[in-house]
């Protein structure tokens, strides 16, 4: 007989996250292979270095963008294709079309997370709850407690979490900050809670290379 999962829960939902563009495949690729970073539309401007010299001094500065130039990288590409170009969809729906899942108030809910996209990282959360993952990749792991997970392509998680009565908004912004996944959990259908912004946009450093 199949043991029994170690831990209970009262409802579940599959949380499917993707990117989608309208582009040609091929038209893209030729693209990247022209200008690998043709959608990076984060890219330092002289405003940002105006800023950095005021914060850290010129030396640092120019030498902080002497070593990247040199390396021919650049702190801010975190994804070869980004929003500029990709709608990144939950369970196939974009985020103004807000997927809903509807539980009873006090349900433990399952929510199995499902990273399908083609390339993006996306980090999720759920303002006003807790998410406590319980199995990574199909296996089942000690249970920790989270506000946030970074969930890779092809990566799936399992979490579970107790909502009260109302809405909240399931939260999944790509790593690049350039877009967001978005759907609903309540209590009634035609509830939505708020969306909240997206998270600065982050920038490399030399502990990531």
């Amino acid at each position: 007989a199949k043991e029994p999962e170690p831990f209970e829960y009262d409802r579940e939902h599959v949380i499917m996250l993707s990117d989608w563009t309208d582009e040609e495949p091929v038209q893209l690729m030729k693209t990247l292979k022209k200008q690998s970073d043709y959608y990076n539309n984060n890219q330092r401007t002289v405003g940002d270095f105006i800023s950095d010299v005021g914060e850290k001094g010129w030396s640092e500065t120019t030498r902080d963008r002497r070593m990247w130039a040199q390396m021919r990288m650049d702190p801010t590409d975190l994804a070869d294709v980004s929003g500029a170009t990709y709608t990144y969809l939950m369970n196939g729906q974009a985020p103004n079309m807000n997927w809903t899942g509807l539980f009873k108030p006090g349900e433990r809910i399952r929510l199995r997370l499902i990273n399908g996209s083609a390339m993006t990282y996306f980090d999720v959360r759920i303002p006003g709850l807790k998410m406590t993952v319980v199995a990574s990749d199909g296996l089942h792991v000690k249970p920790v407690t989270v506000d946030e997970l970074r969930i890779a392509v092809a990566e799936t998680f399992d979490v579970i979490v107790e909502p009260a009565e109302g809405a909240y908004t399931l939260f999944a912004q790509s790593m690049d900050r350039t877009g967001y996944a978005r759907g609903t959990l309540s209590s009634r259908p035609g509830l939505q809670a708020a969306v909240p912004p997206l998270d600065p946009r982050p920038l490399l450093s030399m502990d990531d290379m």
